[in-house]
């Protein structure tokens, strides 16, 4: 099908609207629809000039978050290390607009520092963390005793610079020249791989080419130096810190004594506004002005199917490994190892034990059943990005040229190595079919520590890993990473949803059925797999997209439901509805995602003998796919991303892409963490993080997953209530409906969801404009239509 014109198939009136059109089709317009806001004003105060207006909540607002919704990482690398430990406090802060000024994000030029620490949370190394005093070969001289020879070090060495962190290129560079992160480089004990300590400090300030850009290298051995920009434009930030899920004040004795009750996954990272000369600055009220944001780390549970009566455990002893069962033992001989933390060995030995025994490679071979450290000998701790290449860590070569201790050879990514071999192992549907083993796997500590065990009604598996759930939707289990946490799975949100037609179909089919697949009124929401899916990865192989917020140029995301069914599926409804809301029962769509995964297309080469590289979208030349350049293929960059434009109606979108290539790419849409919108205010900042949304579920002090995030939304509310995103009136002077005085005069005045959605259509450079010029640019009437449409 050419997707430049109408589809003949559907050529009903309205429906006849080319992709690059900008204004959305009349076909099912709710008509009116409440234009007041959904807070009230109790917290503002009136303004003594506007007559009739509220003054900002603050003078001064910081926002605080990071960039992925939830850090997967152990905490004890003496065995391996799956991804590094890697938390980034980010953070913007914004100049309220008292008396109807205009608010103004602030940048060290205006005379400002940010300080950041986490609260209760000063270090890492020593009984909260192994990483720093895990030996591991990190210059390849066969032996552990160079200065720097640690796993703290050697998993950054595939990065580099040549003479800073702006990605300064010389004329002249070439790998003699190379500073590696780790070797030349180290990294400094409890602090992150740009130095920046877990203790605290100052930021540093992103402008609008963004920064922390290191270097890597690709498959391809002519492409070299390509750059990863780790930090978006006009962000500050504190980069990679080595976090941890426990608490100082908690964490008492060896790090053989962590129990499931130590974990507070949902950590506070605090931002303070200082002068350029290290004072902080204070309010009216002479308090120092700061604000909190959330942190959320946590650990796989992969001890719970790979220790004692787990699953992989007695799948182990039954092919007849026993040095699992040998560790368990040893650690169990010290009088303070918590069962936890036996356990917790014990599955990092049997993964190995299994992964030896199923793919040939020899991890095991040295190990020491009796030593006190470094238990596997001369082999040293695994580090499973040395085979499988991974994007999030930046380590496109696949093996990895720097890993030392055991033969290396290319694996396949390391998203689809472990999602596809647990997803075919222990698919674990629910009774919709829905794979429990996402939520089992990833992160599922409540901050409420009595809660983080069995006794825990919301639990998805036993402490053996059994799932609990598979006559019950997986919907109603929580805890961690997602379920039962984001806006996405909050039963209290309500419309407006600012749906597409494919949103809607979610919200009718998946959030609004129970796991009968029966109509219900309290909605459940979406699972990871609704979002994660074919669906989302084909809306971004078919976008070649002339603007962002309109959704100008080719695309199927501003289309009926009937026409994204015929392309996806040529017009099959029940293959859409696999696709749409996979499943483990049946063909597995769920592992068929991961194993049958076709990398989208980086560039084209229109040099038959060489390398002459072009755009995706170029019209000649060979189309190259990620997976020839990157051992990670396409995972956890833009392509494979699902994107809040696969739902969401426009202006409701991501930023251009092309910024941060090879990221993202020009012409499709950004990633939602590098994505900004009016006054270059990031996404983040004003709707949190993704998967802990605003406004994340509330289930009162007890039961919520993550207390952290509600309680930071509450601290731009305007009554002390609302936990949504963060309104207008946290930065303007608004008038009774919650609109800026700037739109006073205009038909935007006593509309809150048009001004709303104005704001989500302004870009970058658009706060420069006049109230005439941009009301002209975005006018009253598509912005209202776009809330018709929308609404839910």
């Amino acid at each position: 099908m050419n997707l430049n014109k109408p589809f003949s198939a559907f050529a009903s009136s309205s429906l006849m609207l080319a992709l690059g059109v900008a204004l959305l089709p009349l076909d099912g317009w709710s008509g009116s629809y409440p234009k007041d806001p959904p807070f009230g004003f109790e917290k503002l105060k009136p303004s003594k000039k506007e007559k009739g207006y509220y003054e900002p909540l603050n003078d001064y607002n910081i926002f605080v978050n990071y960039e992925l919704g939830m850090h997967c990482v152990g905490f004890d690398m003496s065995y391996c290390c799956v991804i590094p430990p890697y938390n980034s406090i980010q953070s913007q802060v914004v100049k309220s607009g008292s008396n109807g000024g205009s608010p103004r994000l602030l940048s060290p030029f205006d005379g400002i520092k940010l300080y950041y620490y986490t609260k209760d949370n000063s270090y890492s190394e020593g009984n909260k963390m192994r990483y720093w005093s895990v030996p591991k070969d990190v210059d390849g001289d066969g032996h552990f005793d160079s200065p720097g020879d640690n796993m703290a070090n050697y998993v950054w060495t595939h990065l580099f610079i040549y003479k800073d962190l702006e990605g300064t290129l010389p004329k002249d560079a070439n790998e003699s020249k190379r500073l590696r992160i780790g070797e030349q480089i180290r990294v400094r004990y409890d602090s992150g791989p740009s130095g920046k300590p877990m203790a605290g400090g100052y930021m540093e300030y992103a402008d609008r080419d963004g920064s922390n850009i290191v270097f890597t290298d690709t498959l391809v051995p002519a492409v070299k130096n390509v750059p990863l920009t780790l930090t978006a434009s006009y962000i500050w930030d504190a980069l990679g810190l080595p976090l941890t899920a426990f608490n100082d004040s908690r964490r008492k004795g060896t790090i053989r004594s962590v129990t499931q009750s130590d974990f507070q996954p949902f950590q506070y990272s605090a931002v303070q506004l200082h002068t350029t000369d290290g004072r902080p600055m204070l309010d009216e009220k002479s308090r120092v002005i700061e604000y909190f944001g959330t942190n959320p780390v946590d650990i796989p549970n992969c001890y719970a199917c790979h220790s004692r009566e787990g699953k992989a455990a007695q799948m182990a002893r039954e092919e007849g490994l026993k040095y699992s069962d040998k560790e368990y033992e040893y650690w169990k001989s010290y009088p303070d190892t918590s069962e936890y933390m036996a356990r917790l060995a014990e599955s990092s030995i049997n993964i190995l034990s299994l992964h030896d025994a199923h793919h040939g490679t020899t991890f095991l071979s040295d190990y020491k059943q009796d030593a006190p450290g470094n238990r596997l000998g001369k082999t040293g701790p695994v580090n499973c990005a040395d085979c499988h290449g991974d994007n999030i860590s930046g380590n496109l070569q696949s093996p990895r040229p720097t890993a030392t201790g055991y033969k290396t050879v290319k694996a396949k990514p390391l998203t689809e190595a472990i999602h596809g071999f647990h997803l075919a192992m222990v698919p674990m549907p629910d009774a919709a079919g829905r794979s429990q083993s996402c939520q089992a796997c990833h992160p599922t500590h409540f901050q409420d520590p009595s809660m983080n065990d069995d006794t825990n009604p919301f639990r998805v598996f036993d402490k053996y890993g059994k799932a609990r759930f598979s006559d019950k939707d997986v919907r109603e289990s929580g805890g961690g990473c997602y379920v039962r946490r984001d806006a996405h799975s909050n039963p209290a949100a309500e419309p407006p949803f600012f749906l597409n037609e494919y949103g809607k179909y979610l919200r009718k089919e998946v959030s609004l059925k129970d796991e009968k697949g029966e109509k219900i009124k309290v909605s459940r929401g979406l699972y990871c797999t609704n979002c994660h899916n074919l669906v989302a990865q084909t809306f971004y192989k078919t976008d070649d997209l002339k603007s962002a917020q309109r959704l100008e140029g080719k695309t199927l995301r501003n289309r009926s439901l009937e026409e994204i069914v015929a392309v996806m599926t040529g017009g099959d409804k029940k293959r859409f509805k696999e696709l749409a809301d996979p499943k483990t029962t049946g063909e597995n769509e769920v592992l068929k995602f991961y194993t049958e995964h076709k990398s989208a297309t980086l560039v084209k080469n229109v040099d038959p003998k060489g390398l002459d590289l072009k755009p995706w979208n170029h019209p000649e030349g060979v189309a190259v796919p990620y997976s020839a350049v990157s051992g990670g293929s396409d995972w956890w960059l833009s392509a494979s991303e699902p994107h809040c434009a696969d739902c969401h109606i426009a202006p409701f979108t991501e930023s251009m892409g092309g910024s941060y290539f090879p990221i993202d790419q020009p012409n499709k849409l950004s990633l939602y963490r590098y994505s900004k919108a009016h006054g270059d205010i990031a996404c983040q900042s004003c709707h949190e993080s993704i998967h802990g949304l605003y406004a994340t579920r509330y289930d009162g002090p007890k039961h919520t997953v993550d207390k952290t995030t509600h309680e930071q939304a509450l601290q731009y509310s305007p009554d002390g209530k609302y936990a949504g995103p963060v309104t207008c009136a946290a930065c303007h002077t608004v008038n009774d409906m919650g609109v800026p005085k700037e739109l006073a005069g205009t038909e935007y005045e006593r509309d809150y969801w048009a001004s709303v959605t104005l704001a989500h259509f302004m870009r970058s450079g658009d706060q420069k404009l006049s109230i005439e010029e941009l009301v002209k640019k975005y006018p009253y009437s598509e912005s209202k239509r776009v809330v018709e449409k929308g609404w839910e």
